[in-house]
């Protein structure tokens, strides 16, 4: 009678560990289901509609007073500050004012622009005769970008990309240097943009080469280092 006893418990035991691994299991799917569905909802996705077409765009349109269209007779890489769209030529090339190209002209230049207070600034020293352009774009707390003040300036094909820069760095998990959405390149050849933002740290633009990363000043102030170098193929014609 003590046997069959025995061999209950050891029957009942079995079931009750069989069901606490099959809540174990459940419980456990259940969290991984709850943290999936908890990241997909913190994937940041905009959704805004350009309120203009493709010809009063700022960057691939005529608009009128467009900046841009002096800069589009260069090859060469710009910087964009969206906060107020203003652009400026790093120079890795020099031009003359109708698109001419300086061969051998023996200048080097260290341009400064400041964008106003609490805004960043952009210090470029270039070497055109060596191709070589070096940018340290300091960051100021409001150069964030503001994605829905643009729907009246980019069609939607560039306002979808811009947008995207944006949800890149917010969906990387690190807010750190959120204000580099701010800025982007943009090639003044094809009117391509690309991201100074995370996770990329750099770019081969047709023949230039782009290399960049985040520091940071000992009082805390933020920029990005930027680096650009002309390498063509050699034997061919610049």
């Amino acid at each position: 009678m003590k046997r069959y006893h025995f061999l209950f418990c050891v029957f009942l035991l079995g079931i009750i560990l069989c069901s606490c691994q099959t809540q174990t299991v459940e419980s456990s799917n259940k969290n991984q289901q709850l943290e999936q569905k908890e990241k997909d909802e913190k994937d940041l996705k905009l959704s805004l509609q350009s309120s203009i077409g493709k010809e009063q765009c700022f960057i691939c349109g005529n608009p009128a007073g467009g900046l841009l269209d002096y800069y589009y007779k260069f090859d060469s890489i710009g910087i964009i500050h969206w906060a107020d769209r203003s652009v400026t030529d790093t120079r890795i090339r020099e031009y003359d004012d109708v698109g001419n190209e300086k061969i051998d002209s023996g200048h080097m230049s260290t341009m400064v622009h400041s964008f106003g207070e609490e805004y960043g600034s952009i210090m470029t020293h270039s070497q055109p005769d060596r191709c070589i352009a070096e940018s340290n774009i300091h960051l100021g707390e409001k150069d964030t970008i503001d994605c829905e003040s643009l729907i009246d300036q980019l069609c939607q094909d560039c306002l979808d990309k811009v947008c995207e820069f944006y949800e890149d760095q917010i969906n990387s998990d690190n807010d750190e240097y959120l204000e580099s959405t701010g800025y982007c390149l943009i090639d003044f050849k094809t009117k391509e943009l690309y991201t100074l933002s995370n996770p990329y740290r750099g770019y081969s633009i047709r023949d230039y080469m782009v290399r960049y990363d985040y520091r940071e000043q000992g009082d805390g102030e933020k920029y990005i280092d930027l680096l650009i170098f002309y390498a063509p193929v050699r034997g061919e014609k610049r």
